[in-house]
């Protein structure tokens, strides 16, 4: 039986390097610590997310509810999808994209129940932020059914736990820009480590099962990101 319930989430964005991938990672992980189920599809051609796959599988930091494909163009990916959906194994699907926007970017957005744009806190980051939401609009206009396209959501990702008084003012004016959801994805090492080795929720069961009291301590860092990382998903999946 097909799996209604199934969310298709889409990270977007129109440059590389703005932590689309450490977005999907952590919003992954979040989903299977709520006990779902997860598949996550690469459609950037420089493959970091399955290069970050590959490396959490062979040290053991994949769940068992977690699964992987590549997509290497809009029919390719739809068929994932597909799959997924008349599988009814799958809850929620994470979609890693390129730094592009066109054509390419338009029928992504129309296989995705959510778009997701991470944006810094800095100026140029804005600038293209910006261009991400001038993107989506034109899609609204161009589309006949504006209304059947996913909502977007903009992100504020690695933001200091001290920000100093311009990067308070940029994240306010992105505020006054954007759809900000509001939790604030901060500058953990914990996403830092989770880039090098795997799942949230598997590299914390890791650290809680070390003989050393002060290695066990590390695991509250990994629990307290991914407390962090469903409260974004959850923001994000708010009418």
């Amino acid at each position: 039986m097909a799996n209604d319930n199934m969310v298709v989430v889409a990270a977007v964005a129109r440059k590389g390097g703005c932590g689309k991938s450490t977005l999907v990672k952590a919003l992954a992980s979040a989903a299977l610590g709520a006990g779902k189920s997860v598949l996550l599809i690469d459609t950037d051609p420089q493959g970091d997310l399955g290069g970050w796959f590959e490396r959490a599988t062979e040290q053991g930091m994949v769940p068992a509810g977690a699964s992987f494909a590549r997509a290497r163009d809009t029919e390719e990916l739809d068929a994932r999808i597909n799959e997924a959906y008349d599988g009814d194994a799958t809850d929620f699907i994470f979609i890693d994209t390129a730094g592009t926007a066109g054509a390419w970017a338009d029928q992504i957005a129309m296989l995705a129940d959510y778009l997701i744009t991470p944006v810094l806190a800095t100026s140029s980051d804005l600038v293209v932020g910006t261009q991400t939401a001038q993107w989506f609009q034109r899609l609204q206009e161009r589309a006949s059914r504006p209304e059947d396209l996913p909502p977007h959501r903009v992100v504020l990702t690695r933001f200091p736990s001290k920000a100093t008084k311009l990067e308070v003012a940029l994240a306010k004016r992105a505020h006054g820009l954007f759809p900000v959801i509001n939790t604030i994805v901060q500058d953990r090492a914990a996403y830092k480590e989770m880039d090098e080795r795997g799942f949230l929720g598997e590299i914390a069961q890791s650290y809680q099962s070390q003989p050393s009291p002060l290695e066990r301590n590390r695991a509250r860092h990994f629990q307290e990101a991914l407390v962090e990382a469903m409260g974004v998903l959850n923001n994000i999946m708010e009418r």
